[in-house]
């Protein structure tokens, strides 16, 4: 494009209602990348980053797992969490209960947790973490030194975006930060039912992009890549049972925005593209609403200028309801601080100082409503933190920017690819571009001419690049059904997450493996996995099958079945009978009549009668307490294989169409009995895994049990002592 033309940038700022940033020619932008003394430290400030990127770029050494290794088999890539280290995150992590022992019985031995001194130090570099991990600081990933896949747990005040830009040139990232304890616990469940195979969404993607008058910002977005995004998933062979819809222009009203996110339209996957809502520092919506996405209701730039927007203009995160229905939805939005705000402005310091536009580092308000909801969270929200540049794909500049997006919505859509593996075309764009400016900038520094346009072009591509991020679990993919099975006609929820309390005490060591705790997150409850309750004197009842296979491979496939149980019944003690009691009038019922009267010898015969009363029913409880206690001690899981699901009357728990192919057993003192499923090929891995899963489910399940007859114990103890 030629030097003159205007380039327009993507934001609005929502406090005065203009542009975030007024509109430069490309010889303008270019003057401000250049500077006074070109330097490379302008594209990328750290010198470790931009030698990883180089690597990255030329070859030098591969980024991503070692070969052999299926980025898509968390068996085989490893799992990681990182805390912060210098935080109590000891309640956050007992929330996510449910997704910590899930991918522990996933990834087994590459499983990590990077909690306490082992957790990210405040100011630390990728490289320096890495290396204190005992992992390559670049180069082939090794799951075996350090797992592919990671789960940061934190504000970006506590692990910065920085670092998380840093590692994911390597690895596979994703950032989870939550505002409460239930929100995590829901988050947690939310990704427990989806892998345990509660949810089938339909195959459907939705592309929203509003298109605002006399915006030329919006108009781009809209037509430059929303609409050929689209066009280009549609095209595919592998999408023909994919339902592709646009949603453009004066169509896409927050009204229909809210259909999307958790309404009845709630699609599979939505990508959004527009103006993000920015806030000035000193506005008090900041934090709530900056990265909302502004829509067609917003008038434009010439009929809107100088006032605040109002709500109406934007979707928030507190435009998303109680009862809306997210769970197993993953979100791309392109747009101004989607994803997030730094406290610093990347922008600024192409001038040498980086200016202050928030009070603290942010995720943003609407992703964590997406990603917490009490109802069930969406999977995944990638998005971008700091500005997003609609030139970075504008034509005859960012065609290969468009194909980025391509190829990321291809594996997730098509190939049904873990989402932060996905993002690899970005982290591949980002180095690829970061190398090209650095040589840029050495030309620039030894006076050589470099053209403006082609630097502002490649500039803004790479600084789209960089600032995508995965918010969730990174290993997390599209539930789409399988085979015969047909996607629910009403999206499925969890139930509403009551109240997560916790104790440092409570929670596991620092740095040791999960197991459960002492007082644990709910169990999940959508899933068909929760015992029910046993009446007092009895055994708990039998488990229900387990759900249909999850379509990503996580779950089990349709041919195993899964049995568990708390040990073999055991006698079955006397019931239990309260004492005969002689019927009596109402009004003479337990001494009212002496009591009311106020005669004490009276009231007295009778307080004793009922003490007696109740201390012999809480003997007969005691004893049947103990024999539930006895029942659940014995914790056995086995995993049965069949052709044939139909021949197998597991209901019944007769197995004997079936083939036992995994086995564990559980003392409560520790002593553990395993079975291993093995072929020609050695340890049947896919079938361990689904085998560990539920033997983690079948702790957490035991440990609310022994939790419910703690309750009940407690009671007991006091109406006796009493």
């Amino acid at each position: 494009m030629p030097s003159d033309d205007l380039i327009y940038f993507n934001g609005v700022n929502a406090t005065r209602g203009v542009y975030a940033r007024a509109p430069l020619t490309a010889g303008q932008l270019a003057a401000l990348i250049k500077g006074d003394q070109p330097s490379a430290a302008q594209i990328e400030p750290d010198a470790g980053q931009r030698a990883l990127l180089e690597a990255r770029t030329t070859g030098a050494g591969s980024f991503r797992p070692k070969e052999g290794v299926r980025e898509d088999s968390l068996a085989a890539t490893g799992w990681a969490v990182v805390f912060p280290a210098q935080a109590d995150y000891s309640a956050v992590r007992e929330a996510l209960t449910p997704l910590l022992q899930l991918r522990r019985s996933q990834a087994g031995a590459l499983y990590r947790e990077c909690f306490g001194p082992t957790g990210y130090r405040p100011a630390e570099t990728a490289r320096d973490f890495l290396k204190r991990q005992g992992a390559a600081t670049s180069g082939v990933v090794d799951p075996v030194r350090f797992p592919y896949y990671v789960l940061l747990v934190g504000s970006p005040e506590e692990i910065s975006f920085r670092f998380q830009y840093q590692l994911d040139v390597q690895y596979a990232v994703g950032r989870l930060h939550l505002p409460t304890l239930a929100a995590y616990d829901s988050y947690a469940r939310s990704v427990l039912a989806v892998e345990q195979g509660a949810v089938r969404v339909p195959r459907r993607a939705v592309f929203f992009a509003p298109s605002n008058p006399d915006d030329r910002a919006t108009a781009t977005s809209s037509s430059q890549l929303a609409v050929p995004l689209a066009a280009s998933i549609a095209a595919e062979e592998r999408a023909k049972d994919w339902q592709i819809e646009t949603v453009i222009g004066a169509a896409a009203t927050k009204s229909r925005l809210s259909a999307l996110l958790g309404g009845a339209e709630t699609p599979a996957l939505l990508f959004t593209a527009s103006h993000g809502a920015e806030f000035d520092p000193t506005d008090s919506r900041q934090v709530a609403h900056q990265g909302a996405l502004i829509c067609q209701d917003w008038p434009g730039p010439q009929a809107w200028t100088q006032r605040a927007l109002t709500p109406d203009c934007y979707f928030a995160g507190d435009d998303i309801g109680d009862d809306a229905r997210l769970l197993g939805t993953v979100a791309f939005h392109f747009a101004c601080f989607g994803a997030g705000t730094p406290r610093l402005d990347d922008f600024a310091h192409l001038r040498s100082a980086q200016e202050p536009i928030a009070p603290h580092s942010f995720v943003s308000g609407l992703s964590q409503r997406l990603l917490g909801h009490p109802k069930g969270g969406a999977l995944a929200v990638v998005g971008h933190v700091e500005r997003a540049w609609t030139y970075s794909f504008s034509e005859g500049q960012g065609n290969r920017s468009l194909e980025t997006f391509a190829s990321f919505l291809r594996r997730v859509l098509l190939a049904g690819a873990p989402v932060g593996w996905a993002l690899e075309f970005f982290n591949e764009r980002y180095a690829e571009l970061a190398t090209g400016l650095t040589a840029n900038m050495e030309s620039l520094r030894y006076h050589e001419a470099v053209d403006d346009a082609q630097m502002s072009a490649h500039w803004t591509e790479h600084n789209d690049a960089r600032s995508y991020v995965v918010l969730g679990d990174p290993a997390v993919r599209l539930p789409l059904p399988q085979g015969v099975a047909a996607p629910q006609t009403v999206r499925a929820t969890i139930p509403e997450v009551r109240s997560v309390t916790a104790s440092p005490a409570s929670a596991a060591p620092a740095a040791a493996p999960v197991t459960a705790p002492a007082d644990p997150a709910p169990a999940l409850v959508a899933a068909p996995v929760t015992p029910t309750a046993a009446p007092f004197g009895g055994v708990p009842a039998p488990l229900a099958a387990p759900p249909v296979a999850a379509p990503h491979g996580y779950g089990p496939p349709p041919s195993v079945v899964i049995n568990y149980n708390y040990g073999p019944p055991p006698s079955q003690p006397d019931p239990v009978t309260p004492p005969a009691v002689t019927p009596v009038d109402a009004e003479t019922s337990f001494g009212l009549r002496e009591l009311l009267s106020g005669s004490a010898e009276a009231a007295g015969e009778t307080v004793q009668t009922l003490a007696d009363t109740l201390r012999s029913f809480a003997e007969k409880m005691t004893e049947t307490l103990q024999a539930t206690l006895q029942d659940v001690a014995d914790l056995q899981v086995a995993t049965y294989v069949a052709d044939d699901l139909t021949t197998v009357d597991f209901r019944t728990g007769d197995f004997s169409n079936a083939e036992l192919r995994a086995f564990t057993r559980m003392e409560l003192g520790g002593d553990t009995q395993v079975l291993v499923p093995r072929s020609d090929l050695g340890v049947d891995q896919e079938l361990w895994a689904i085998h560990m899963a539920m033997v983690a489910q079948a702790q957490t399940n035991r440990a609310e049990m022994f939790k419910a007859i703690a309750q009940v114990a407690s009671g007991l103890l006091t109406a006796v002592t009493k």
